[in-house]
């Protein structure tokens, strides 16, 4: 699987790496802490002229839409397709203009007034915004917070048609990272020191698992575990994040009698938070 280790020199690392996410649904964790500016500022600091156009289109739409979505409490007393044409006006280099369609799809109606639409449909009127730019590259922050899973399933067909024409969809997310499990292809997770692609899959189905080992023979067996994480250890009892394919796990654990052992899957949430500061 692609693993590309961020380097401050450059060598047009995420040239390569936005090539493979092209035509993908991904979702972009770059910590609890950072926000999507700072993610993306450390993603695209080694590219291409051609990507780094991409990149400050991308920065200068989500400011915009911000800007735009505080305006829309300002401008309560406007009906959606009244605010859309000053909306328009100000995006016509980037706005594609045949927009009905969509909004049919959002079940959102043109006609009525901001003050009256429900926090559900105001967080898809801010998806719609950013939906339609013409841009390389999508990153739809914290976007189905409020939205039940038939909201979702159509948000989702609108971006799968992104998707088709080989654009990339960031998702993220710091309250539905679980839900994202359902949705997204892969993870890409962002920080100083790396930058990783990786399948959902393979992240919540072998390579991270808490295990709980307790018996006056750990110490030994301990030594014939590789990539493990330390978490917490005494004399007769160990807990780690193990890093590895659990039928791997299970043949090293049988070389040994043991009091108790239990391993527990890990949620994607806690996979992302141990990749990020690993």
């Amino acid at each position: 699987m692609l693993k590309i280790v961020y380097n401050k020199i450059g060598d047009d690392m995420c040239s390569k790496l936005l090539k493979e996410c092209e035509g993908k649904l991904i979702f972009l964790y770059g910590g609890p802490t950072k926000t999507t500016e700072e993610t993306l500022e450390t993603l695209f600091q080694s590219s291409t002229d051609n990507w780094s156009k991409d990149y400050v289109k991308l920065i200068q739409s989500l400011k915009q839409q911000r800007l735009w979505y505080h305006r829309m409490e300002k401008l309560s007393f406007l009906t959606l397709s009244m605010f859309l044409k000053f909306y328009q006006l100000f995006q016509k280099e980037l706005y594609e203009k045949e927009s009905s369609s969509v909004l049919e799809q959002l079940k959102l109606d043109p006609n009525k007034k901001l003050k009256n639409f429900t926090d559900a449909e105001k967080e898809r009127i801010y998806f719609f915004l950013l939906y339609q730019l013409q841009l390389n590259i999508y990153v739809f922050e914290e976007p189905f917070l409020h939205q039940n899973d038939h909201e979702v399933h159509a948000m989702l067909k609108l971006i799968y048609e992104k998707i088709k024409n080989h654009q990339i969809v960031f998702l993220t997310s710091n309250y539905q990272i679980g839900r994202m499990e359902q949705m997204v292809t892969d993870v890409l997770i962002v920080t100083d020191k790396k930058i990783k692609l990786d399948t959902v899959s393979k992240i919540c189905h072998y390579n991270y698992s808490y295990v709980h080992i307790k018996g006056k023979n750990y110490k030994k067996l301990k030594l014939s575990i590789k990539n493990i994480i330390l978490k917490d250890q005494t004399e007769d009892e160990i807990i780690f994040l193990y890093c590895g394919k659990f039928q791997e796990l299970f043949q090293v654990l049988q070389t040994e009698e043991l009091e108790d052992v239990s391993i527990r899957k890990q949620t994607l949430e806690e996979v992302l938070r141990a990749m990020s500061t690993k």
